[in-house]
């Protein structure tokens, strides 16, 4: 019991608070049943259709949080976890801030941290939208109370970021190359374009330099979704949440992929089923010394090609040999826009280039060109300022 002394020198006893079963939730509220929930909304997500970094990021997230409030987690692989909510406590907005307090000091960024409590805000909504019938007066109470304890976890607010900035995402984050390093990138490859790997990497840098697509839509491209549209080749790929408005590219490089096509193809017979064709990836992955992999080496099968994993490590190999320091596959569609922005290219354009929803997002992420000098007071005013006399020199 908690004693105040107060300027009377009389104590004030604060009254101990009730002891409450801390698992009493569980009677009223089935988080097993929140958790089919929560697997039903995500599978509803547009993106888990074709893939499950979706499923894997919130699973993964909701578990660390349900581990945190006491539950049993064990994690088999993939999407495959086991919950025991027997030991669980019930989420609320004291464990919840403790939980993204405990994220911050793991060294999460406030990005990260958002990813992770978008999952835990879905889960307790599920938990706060059961349908629970009390059976008495007492009942409806504790009920009412653990909702609005719901209410309070879901309310929480992120953490601010870790950093402000007025200027546009295309100049906070990443690396953008200039013409001049874009072109000594290329240029690097002189020496080695005979060769397969030298086409196939070519192939992709100058891709995804020049059209803006990600890493992952670099990795899904075929033949079949590169077609010769009214004014340019169009690649007809998806894209960031299940995007397949097609993205134009030169002739450059569409001779530039059909070169690296037509080499590996060259190296196999009519009927060898590793050959590049039809909706399998164009690009693929190969052996040290130019080989081209046997089926099932190390799980090679050709109809998944390379992966957008493979392609990051590929860019920053390459762009450390070429330019002495490596940049990341995103920095490539940070270069396109920059490029895109320098050179006076409408909105509009842009937009379609990288495929936003809206000319507003463009705006945001590429911004306008900023030029701090001319914000310079001494470009207008003549100031008067002392300089000290250089040092004799001792002869």
């Amino acid at each position: 019991m908690l004693s105040i002394t107060n300027s009377n020198t009389s104590i004030v006893h604060a009254p101990a608070r009730p002891q409450v079963d801390p698992f009493l939730w569980l009677h009223y509220f089935d988080p097993q049943l929140a958790l089919q929930d929560f697997v039903n909304y995500i599978e509803t997500l547009p993106s888990s259709r074709h893939e499950r970094h979706t499923m894997h990021a919130y699973m993964g997230s909701l578990a660390d949080f349900c581990a945190h409030l006491g539950a049993t987690v064990n994690h088999y692989g993939g999407e495959d976890y086991d919950f025991d909510f027997s030991t669980m406590h019930a989420p609320n907005h004291h464990n919840t801030q403790r939980y993204m307090a405990d994220l911050k000091r793991r060294g999460l960024s406030s990005s990260t941290i958002q990813r992770y409590m978008a999952a835990v805000r879905h889960f307790v909504r599920a938990l706060e939208m059961q349908e629970v019938y009390p059976q008495s007066g007492t009942d409806f109470v504790l009920i009412m109370e653990m909702q609005r304890q719901f209410r309070q976890a879901i309310a929480i607010k992120n953490p601010a970021p870790d950093r402000t900035s007025n200027r546009p995402a295309l100049e906070q984050h990443g690396q953008r190359l200039n013409l001049i390093e874009v072109n000594r990138l290329f240029e690097y490859f002189a020496d080695e374009i005979d060769t397969l790997i030298g086409q196939r990497d070519l192939a992709i840098l100058y891709l995804g330099i020049t059209s803006g697509l990600r890493a992952a839509e670099l990795a899904r491209i075929t033949l079949d979704n590169i077609r010769e549209g009214k004014d340019c080749y169009e690649v007809h790929v998806r894209g960031k949440r299940n995007n397949f408005d097609p993205v134009g590219i030169d002739t450059e490089a569409y001779d530039l992929i059909m070169q690296y096509v037509t080499t590996w193809n060259n190296r196999l017979t009519e009927d060898d089923p590793r050959r590049i064709e039809g909706s399998k990836p164009v690009f693929q992955p190969l052996l040290k010394g130019d080989h081209i992999p046997a089926l099932g080496l190390r799980g090679y099968d050709p109809a998944s090609g390379l992966t957008a994993r493979a392609i990051l490590k590929l860019v920053a190999r390459r762009t450390e040999a070429a330019l002495n320091h490596p940049i990341t596959a995103h920095d490539m569609r940070r270069t396109c826009a920059y490029l895109m922005r320098s050179n006076g290219y409408e909105w509009d354009l842009i937009r379609d280039q990288l495929r936003h929803r809206s000319i507003g997002t463009t705006e945001r992420y590429v911004g306008r060109e900023q030029d701090l000098s001319r914000a310079l007071l001494s470009r207008v005013v003549e100031f008067t300022v002392p300089h000290a006399q250089p040092p004799a020199v001792q002869s």
